[in-house]
This record gives C-alpha cells, sequence and structure tokens, in this order.
C-alpha cells in the first residue's frame, strides 16, 4: 500500500481517536442542540490536555464540516476530542508518516 490511506473515525462523547502521530484531513461535526460550545482537538491519546491542534467554536444545531487544506494538521501524539453535550464528531485521518 502506498501509505495515503485515510481512514474515518467516529465519537458521540470525548475521546481518543489515534493513539499515533498521523494527519487531521478532514471532519464533520453534528450538534443537536442550539447551545454554543467548543470542540477542541489534542495532539495527546489520552486526554484533554497539550497543544490544541484544531477549536471549533459551534453556535447552533445542526452539521457542519471542512476538509483541511494542503497535507493536513499534523499531531504527533496521537488525537483526543473534547465534545460538547450532544456533539458528534467524524474525523478523516492518515495514520503515520512524517
Amino acid at each position: 500500500m502506498a501509505g495515503n490511506e485515510v481512514i474515518a473515525k467516529h465519537l458521540h462523547a470525548s475521546g481518543v481517536l489515534a493513539d499515533c502521530r498521523g494527519r487531521l484531513k478532514g471532519f464533520i461535526v453534528n450538534h443537536d442542540t442550539g447551545t454554543s460550545g467548543h470542540i477542541i482537538l489534542y495532539d495527546n491519546d489520552s486526554a484533554a490536555s497539550g497543544d490544541v491542534i484544531l477549536e471549533v467554536d459551534e453556535k447552533a444545531a445542526g452539521a457542519f464540516g471542512m476538509e483541511i487544506p494542503g497535507d493536513g494538521i499534523i499531531f504527533a501524539n496521537g488525537l483526543y476530542v473534547d465534545l460538547p453535550n450532544n456533539t458528534s464528531i467524524t474525523v478523516f485521518i492518515q495514520l503515520g508518516g512524517r
């Protein structure tokens, strides 16, 4: 295989999305209420701490997402997401590599 494979991971609550080095290539978020919140992705494989690689503000119910430009955002130590209540996330990540 070429090493450019992208996989999808989905969570309904805060947790680990990857436990190794990789690149965040894109995401889709679904938020069930109109309550504001922050979705924070950390370069960490076990907790909501360490370097923040992406923070997204949410203001209303609905779904939104984006493709990360270029080669994506590198995370060296894993990927952990801190999600507000009633929020889910699907991330598209490429694991391993430089």
